[in-house]
């Protein structure tokens, strides 16, 4: 066997439109390095299409807004964890193991900064400091 995958996937109720937005985290500012990335609605569409993910946050903006609540399109968690691995192997030279957790969305108009911890740890942080993502790579 060349890979084991384990996920637990949780998916949140409808908000109530009345309900203030629960506040993220605060991401670290102690990172080693840190690339920044940028998103757009051709990318998440595309995206949700390579992985048979159908669900409307990506790739439908009035869909989002109106019934999810969200300020624009979410990027994929799973296109963030992915961009992570891709730092953590280029840094340790390889992986044998990766997690990740998603921890507040990221929207397609937001910039991203996908820092490296320098101890296999890494983080997605937004625009506005709030962490997105943790990880851990060896």
């Amino acid at each position: 066997m060349c890979v084991t995958e384990h996920q637990d996937l949780v998916y949140r109720e409808d908000p109530d439109p009345a309900a203030p937005k629960p506040m993220p985290p605060a991401a670290r500012t102690d990172e080693v390095d840190v690339e920044t990335r940028s998103f757009d609605s051709t990318l998440l569409f595309r995206y949700s299409a390579l992985t048979f993910n159908g669900h409307r946050i990506h790739y439908d903006l009035d869909y989002a807004r109106s019934v999810e609540g969200y300020d624009g399109l979410v990027v994929h968690g799973p296109l963030l964890a992915q961009l992570l691995m891709l730092q953590a192997r280029d840094k340790l030279g390889g992986l044998n193991r990766f997690s990740f957790r998603a921890t507040a969305p990221l929207m397609h108009f937001e910039t991203a900064e996908l820092c490296w911890g320098g101890d296999g740890t890494l983080w997605v942080r937004g625009p506005d400091g709030r962490q997105n993502m943790i990880a851990e790579a060896e």
